[in-house]
């Protein structure tokens, strides 16, 4: 491999870096939208019921306790549905997930171009490949949502300490059929 050739692969293999961590930054912002919205919407129907139970409650007992907690009880339950209506975490969730999904088919294209750097491609054919995916690449950066630190600090963990996108020769060869397993000999 000439010194162009390198200087392009390692150009293209700190894009792959970069895509595989924002990759991994939107899925696990998508998944804090997800649990906030699991954990919120439980709460606000465990609150629904309670303020439910205390209405009926004071049907039947005059009792001011009742009467105070049934009411801090159903603020609690419109100040979650009025943050439901502000932010719309379902579609904040989605919105992430599908990003992430955008940065999957980048990495997979961007690891098929050094691939074929490996193999000594044409390299004309593989600069106007690795060029156009930078052009996606590019519109898909603009595009994506904006995540927060404690998504990076997640994105962080499940790369450098969890190892996930690392896989064993041995981990590989389970997921293909026997013929396609192992070296090219």
């Amino acid at each position: 491999m000439n010194n162009n050739n390198q200087i392009l692969l390692e150009e293209i293999r700190q894009n792959y870096a970069s895509v595989v961590w924002t990759h991994k930054i939107q899925e696990k912002q998508a998944d804090i939208y997800a649990k906030r919205y699991r954990v919120l919407e439980t709460i606000n129907i465990l609150m629904a019921a309670a303020t439910s139970c205390g209405i009926i409650t004071t049907i039947f007992l005059d009792s001011m306790t009742t009467k105070v907690i049934t009411a801090i009880l159903s603020f609690g339950t419109l100040a979650i549905t009025a943050y439901f209506k502000s932010f719309d975490v379902k579609s904040m969730e989605q919105q992430h997930r599908i990003a992430a999904n955008s940065f999957i088919v980048i990495r997979e294209r961007l690891l098929h171009v050094i691939a074929s750097l490996h193999m000594n491609d044409e390299i004309d054919g593989i600069r106007r490949d690795y060029n156009d995916i930078m052009k996606d690449l590019n519109k898909l950066y603009i595009s994506a949502p904006s995540t927060t630190d404690a998504a990076v600090k997640l994105a962080d963990k499940a790369l450098k300490v969890k190892g996930e996108y690392t896989y064993t020769q041995e981990e590989i060869d389970r997921f293909l059929p026997p013929a396609l397993r192992g070296g090219i000999s």
